[in-house]
This record gives C-alpha cells, structure tokens and sequence, in this order.
C-alpha cells in the first residue's frame, strides 16, 4: 500500500511537470509569433494592364513650301518678315542687278573661252583620228608579214624535219647483218671443242714419242747384256749359271724388242690421230669487224635521231614563234582600234558648256524679272534665311507655311512609351484650354536625329490650333491577357538589377511546422503603375506572394500572416 501511494505521488508530479511544459511551449510560441513579421499575400491574377501615355508637344504647319533663288547671288532688299501672310503678289526680297548683270558677264565669257576649248579639242579629236587610223592600218600590215615570215620560218623547220626523219628512217632500215648471239655462241663451242682434242692428241703423240724413246732405250740395253753375257771377259773364269742368265738376258731383250715395236706403232698412232684432227681445222670465231660496224651503224642512228629530235625542237620554237610574233602583232592591231587616248575631257566640257548656258539662261531669266522674287501661293512666313548686302545661298531662301492644309500637332516618344502608341490609335489633345478629342495618331516613325525616340504626329481638325501652340497628348490602350499578374509593390530588384519576389513556402522548425519567405528571381513581361505581368514557371497561379509586410523582409526569414 505504501508503495502504491509513493508511486501515486511520482505520477501526479511528473503530470504536473508535463502540464507546465506544456503551458511554457504555449507561452513560448506566442511570445516568438509576435515577434514575426506580419505579411499579407496575394495569389496572380490573370488580367489585361492598362497603360497610359502622356506626352507633351507643339502645333506645327501641316505644310511648308519653299522659296529658292540662284545661289551666289547678292541680296539687295528683303520685304518680309517671320509671320508675315504672303500672297502670290507679295514681294519677298529683290536682287542686286548690276551684280546679276556682272553675273551674267561672268558667265558669257566662260561660255566664250569653253566653246573655243571645245573647237580645240574637236580638231584635236579629228586628228587623233586620222593618226589612229594610220596606224591602224600600219598594225594590219605588221600583221600581215608577222604572219607570213612567221609560216615561212615554220614551213623550213618542218621541212627540215622531214628531211631528218627520212635520213633517220632510211639508215635504220639499212643495217647490216649481223651474227646472232646464238650463232656465236655455237661457233665459239665448236672451236673450243676442236682446240681441245687438238690439245689432247698432241699431248697423247708427245707421251706417245716419250714412251717410244724409253721403250727404244730398254731394248738397247738389253741387247748389249746378251752381247755382254754371249762374250764374257777371258779372264774370268765361266760360271755355274751364266747359260741361264744369257737366256733370260735373251728373253729380256725380246721383251723390250716387243715393247719397243709396240711404243713405235702407238707413236705412229698418235701422230697419225694428231695429224688427221689437225688436217680439218676450226677456224677461231672473230666478229671485231662486225661489231665494229654495228658501233658505226649504232653512233650514226644516234646522230640522226639527235637531228630528228632538234629539228622538233626547231618546229616547236617556230610555232611558239610564231604563235608569240602574231599575238603581239594582233595586239598592236586592236590597240590601233581603241581611241588614241580614253580620254572623256571633250564629252566633259560640253556638259560643262551645257550646264553654264543653262546657268546663263537662269540668270537671264532672273534679270527679266528684274531681280524681284515672289511666293508661289498665299500663307505665313516661317523661316528668312537671307539678309540684305549677303548672298543668296544654297536651300531655301524663304520658306513659308501653307494655310489651306490641316495642322499638325507633333510629340516625341520614348521607346518605352512608343511600344504602346501605334498609327490608327485613339488620341486625346489638350491644347491650351481646350481638349480635343476623336482624334487619331496619323504618324509613327524613329526619329532620324536620335533613335531612342519616336515621333508621332497627329492631323489637326480645321480652324484647330495655332502655329507654335503647346499641348498634351493622352493615348491608352491595353496589352494583351497575361496569365500572371501580380501587384507593383510585391516587386524587388537586388543589386546586380535582377528582379525577384518573396512568395510563402513551409518549413520545419524547432516548434513545429514555420512559414518562411522564399526569394525567387522573376521575369516582367510587362507592367503598368499598379501591377506588372511576370512570366510563368516558378511562379503559377496558385503560389502565395507576399505584397506587405510589417517588417523588411530577408530570404528564407520566418514570417506570420498579418491578422485580419
């Protein structure tokens, strides 16, 4: 039991531990949540941005015509003056007409001294026309005896080399006979064939002669022992076996007389051989003379070939030749053809004398007039651009409006502004205190001067607004629906000009699921003064973004809902 109620207790003091954590992990989270930014936060809308443009600008003529007189004039009186009204009778300025008249002089003598020129070269001209064609026919006749001394030379060397070509044919069809290597070859063998044996029975009658001798030799010696034997010395007494020894001495020298028959007939033999194999000799094989002519015949037909070959040379340097001798003639030829000298100074000076007697009949012109200058038709003097004592200079002299055309009231536009102002667009005027409407934008063009600008003109109803006038111009118009639309103020721009916004995102925290602001860099189609079209993806028409806060906000910070 008392175990019971020590265990008791120990339950009901942790649920109390656990009851005050509980009520500190409450506290603790409202104390950190009031500290949180408050942000309100807004879906995309899709929508169409209204955009409108204001610019101010001037009433200008609607027409401008322009008064002109011959430059280099002198100015001698001007009658009007900067917003004048002009009529086709009024007066604008007169010329000094004793310089018109010195003008005129001026001009008459330079006419004067270009006509002579011109006759000069027109008889120049003539000349150089006559030499040309002198030398044109000149050229021709060149030509002509280029072509036929060249075809001469040509018709020689092609001569010549027929010549040296038959002379080439005829001696190679002239070759002597000569033996074959074959033939020689079998001459030489029949003659080393003979020369051999020749050599061996003359060896074979020399041993023959030898043993003839020798065998003659032993049989004289045997007969002289059976002479010797058949009549010993008286002093010595006779022996036992001298009969034996006498007849076998007898039948030595019978032997030896045999022998000696023997190696006489096979002497015989031998020269007998010798002399018959030598009585039918072989002729040794000499070709000197014939290879000696074969070298003539072979130097003669390289000489001849040489000539035949330079002689082809020679045709081929007559071609050539005659080739190079025509083309420079042919050359000269046209040359001669061509004008003496490319030269259009003539043609020059007589648009030159052209251009000063019209010149001259302007000046006229301008003295019969007596110097004086009048408007082509009625309207108000913009621009004087001469002075009295000053000459007249190039452009325009006096430029004036015309009154029968509408005004025009012209504005210069930014490009940015020019992006929603088209030609054909609804426009609104405020010209002093007047405001006109109805109107549209007539004009739409980059401006020549500067082209970051644009100007737009706008035709002005009749009896509307005065030359000079101030006023504003008001056009609106209306982009195309963008599917994301976001207010103004929910757009940042970091540093580098990069534009971003913060939209809502969860993450997990140390007391639970947190809110936080996300950074996400955008981009802008399109925006007006309130709300700005951004470009899908990160973003989608679900995404919460933030457009105020109670605080700055920083990338990733913790945020609450602002309480409504």
């Amino acid at each position: 039991m008392e175990l019971w109620k020590k265990q008791r207790r120990i339950l009901i003091a942790f649920g109390i531990f656990l009851a005050f954590m509980f009520f500190c992990t409450l506290v603790s989270r409202a104390v950190y949540a009031s500290k949180l930014p408050q942000v309100t936060a807004e879906t995309p809308r899709r929508m169409a941005l209204n955009h409108t443009v204001n610019a101010e600008g001037i009433v200008h003529q609607g027409r401008e015509y322009a008064v002109t007189a011959l430059s280099g004039l002198r100015v001698r009186t001007v009658y009007a003056s900067v917003g004048d009204h002009v009529t086709g009778e009024t007066l604008l300025f007169d010329l000094d007409l004793e310089d018109l008249k010195q003008k005129i002089q001026e001009k008459e003598l330079e006419i004067k001294k270009l006509q002579l020129q011109i006759a000069s070269m027109e008889q120049n001209r003539s000349l150089d026309a006559q030499k040309q064609q002198t030398e044109s026919t000149r050229a021709q006749e060149d030509y002509a005896r280029a072509e036929q001394k060249a075809g001469e030379a040509l018709q020689r060397a092609r001569e010549d080399l027929e010549d040296a070509q038959d002379a080439y044919d005829d001696h190679k069809d002239s070759q002597a006979g000569r033996t074959s290597d074959e033939a020689r070859r079998a001459a030489q063998a029949a003659y080393d064939a003979w020369a051999g044996q020749e050599a061996s029975l003359r060896t074979a009658m020399e041993q023959a002669k030898a043993a003839y001798g020798q065998a003659q030799e032993a049989w004289e010696q045997a007969e002289e022992e059976v002479k010797k034997l058949e009549n010993p010395d008286p002093a010595q007494p006779p022996g036992a076996g001298d009969a034996d020894r006498l007849e076998a001495a007898k039948a030595a020298a019978q032997e030896a007389e045999d022998a000696c028959k023997r190696a006489e007939q096979a002497q015989e033999d031998a020269k007998a051989a010798y002399e018959a194999h030598t009585a039918s000799p072989v002729p040794k094989p000499d070709y000197s003379e014939e290879d000696a002519g074969q070298s003539a015949w072979e130097e003669k037909k390289a000489s001849l070939k040489d000539a035949v070959e330079e002689a082809e040379r020679a045709v081929a340097d007559a071609e050539r030749s005659q080739a190079d001798q025509l083309l420079d003639a042919g050359r000269k030829v046209a040359d001669s053809g061509l004008p003496a000298d490319a030269d259009s100074s003539l043609e020059v000076s007589r648009l030159e004398l052209s251009a000063l007697q019209t010149e001259l009949a302007a000046y006229r012109k301008v003295q019969d007039a007596s110097g004086q200058v009048y408007p082509e038709a009625e309207g108000i003097v913009t621009r004087i651009q001469v002075s009295p004592g000053e000459r007249v200079g190039d452009g325009a002299a006096v430029v004036y409006a015309d009154l029968s055309s509408p005004m025009q009231f012209q504005v210069s536009l930014t490009r940015e502004q020019k992006k929603y102002v088209n030609q054909g667009d609804a426009v609104s005027l405020k010209l002093g205190s007047a405001s006109v409407k109805d109107l549209t934008v007539d004009y739409v063009a980059e401006n020549e001067m500067n082209p970051e600008l644009y100007d737009a003109r706008v035709f002005l109803p009749d009896q509307v607004g005065t030359i000079g006038q101030s006023g504003s111009f008001e056009v609106e118009a209306q982009s195309e629906t963008f599917s994301c639309c976001i207010p103004l103020n929910a757009l940042y721009e970091d540093a580098s000009h990069r534009t971003f916004v913060y939209i809502v995102s969860e993450r997990s925290g140390i007391l639970g699921t947190e809110l936080a602001a996300e950074m996400v860099y955008v981009k802008v189609l399109d925006q007006n003064d309130t709300y700005a079209a951004i470009e899908e993806g990160v973003i989608s028409r679900e995404t919460e973004l933030i457009v105020g806060s109670t605080e700055p906000l920083e990338d990733r910070a913790v945020i609450r809902y602002k309480e409504q």
